[in-house]
Formats: C-alpha cells, structure tokens, sequence
C-alpha cells in the first residue's frame, strides 16, 4: 500500500506543535521513509554524529528500528535513539492499516542528567564526533522531567489521531486494490479468503467486498478463483505438470482442481495442456 500525506497542512501541525512543546517532530511513511518534520535542521548534537557515513547509518537504522517496534506494538512508546537522546512514536494508523508513524526526537531527561549527557557524548564519540562539541552541544538541549516527556507522548499520540481524523495522511484506495490484486498474484498457493486477506491488509469485510467489486468487477473469492486458473493455464502451457499446477495455484486435492478447472474452461487440464 501506498501512503498519501498532505505536506503543506502537515508542516503546519508539526510547527504548531513544535512551538507549543518545543521537542522536534518528524513523521515518517509507512516504509520508514521520512515524509517531513521540524525544525527542518537537524539539531547541533545530531549534526555532529552524522558527520560520519557510520552515524548517518546509525541515524536511519535506529528510525527504521523504532518505526518496527511501533508496527508490531500497534502503540506509542519510549526508547532511547543509538546516540543516547530519549525518543517517542507512534503509528500514524488509518482504515487500510498504518500509514506512517509520528516520532518525537532530541529529548534529554532531569532525572540522572549529567548521566544521560556522558552517555550521550560516549555514544557520539564512537562515531567519531568531538567530545567538548558534543558535550557543548547536548547540553543545549532543554531537560524535560518523566512527567512532562510522557505527557508529550500522549499528545503525540494524539497528534497522529488528528493526522488520520483530518485526511493528512490516508491510503489511496485505487492502491489499496493494486496491493491487494498483486499480494493475491504472488500468493496463489496460499490462503486468499476472506477472512486473511482482511487481516493482511486490516480492513473490514465489508471494504474488503466494495473494493473487489469495483476494482475486479466480481466478489473476492470469485476473483481468487480467476486467477487461480488463468495462471494454471499459463503453467500448463508452460510445460509444468497437472499435479506440479494444482499445488502452485492453491489446490490441495487433486481431483477438485480438475473439476474446478473443466468448469471453469470447459477442457480438463490435460486435454487443455494438449491442445484438444
């Protein structure tokens, strides 16, 4: 599936946010890619760990960590980013699943800060950063109690519910049915009822049938079962054999694909194969 985010309103809502909590906030798309954020410059701290090819990769693998973590959780959390500043997310979730996520980046906490600062700075200097730099930079960086970060990761939370409540970020349903068309290509030996494909994809039944009726022009099992014995047709012809075919376009018995194939094309499979 493919996400859509109104950029322009969205950059509004990050600002506003950012000017009512001052913690820096990105929002990410459904493939980890960031979409936006702000401030749009990275802060002095963050700066100084991606000097380094290894600190960039450290950046973009702790984000694509953290937008894994929050897929599973389904729920915002807390973690600690590979450089040591605290950091939030949250999936940004819509009716076709979870188009992307919210993150709340650069926090450093009051409790045990001079801790977390040498944490922060030895983490830095791995990749190669200046220790007094880094020190001078991480410093600057405004502490924030446990109470105030958690009540900031419930706006966060809320932050993401707006996105979706007010169309800044949706799936397009024309790629709702592309996705679906082409996970059910790749996926004819395996369940295609309903019931699994509407929780590969977290719609309802009832969406699951409106998309197939307009997207495929018939009801999802019926256009399952079209697949299925145009690509038997296909391996047939190919050379592949009657029970080789059966197996690869999600038939486990035998004598069914036979008969479920002569109705459907009006030869049985060898007959089809040979040509009569």
């Amino acid at each position: 599936m493919i996400g859509w985010f109104d950029v322009e309103n969205l950059d509004k809502l990050l600002k506003d946010f950012y000017t009512a909590v001052g913690i820096r906030i990105s929002v990410f798309d459904e493939n980890f890619n960031l979409v936006t954020e702000y401030p749009k410059e990275a802060p002095l701290f963050c700066s100084l760990v991606r000097e380094s090819e290894a600190g960039r990769e450290g950046c973009r693998a702790c984000d694509e960590a953290a937008c894994r973590r929050a897929k599973k959780l389904r729920e915002p959390h807390l973690y600690r980013c590979h450089a040591g500043l605290q950091e939030a997310i949250t999936p940004i979730v819509s009716e076709g699943g979870i188009v992307g996520y919210a993150i709340l980046a650069h926090i450093m906490p009051e409790e045990n800060y001079a801790q977390a600062v040498n944490e922060a700075c030895a983490l830095a200097a791995k990749y190669g950063a200046d220790a007094k730099a880094c020190f001078d930079a991480v410093t600057q960086i405004r502490p924030r109690s446990e109470k105030q970060i958690r009540a900031c990761v419930h706006l966060l939370d809320a932050v993401a519910t707006y996105v979706y409540s007010k169309n800044l970020a949706a799936w397009k349903k024309e790629d709702i049915s592309r996705q679906i068309d082409l996970y059910m290509r790749q996926n004819l030996d395996k369940d295609l009822g309903s019931d699994a494909l509407c929780r590969k994809f977290l719609v309802s039944r009832t969406k699951l049938y409106q998309i197939a009726a307009k997207s495929f022009g018939m009801g999802i099992s019926q256009y399952a079962a079209h697949l299925r014995i145009e690509e038997a047709k296909r391996l047939l012809l190919s050379g592949a054999s009657i029970a080789e075919t059966a197996e690869k376009t999600g038939f486990s018995d035998y004598n069914y694909f036979c008969k479920a194939f002569k109705r459907a094309v009006g030869r049985s499979p060898a007959k089809f194969r040979a040509g009569v």
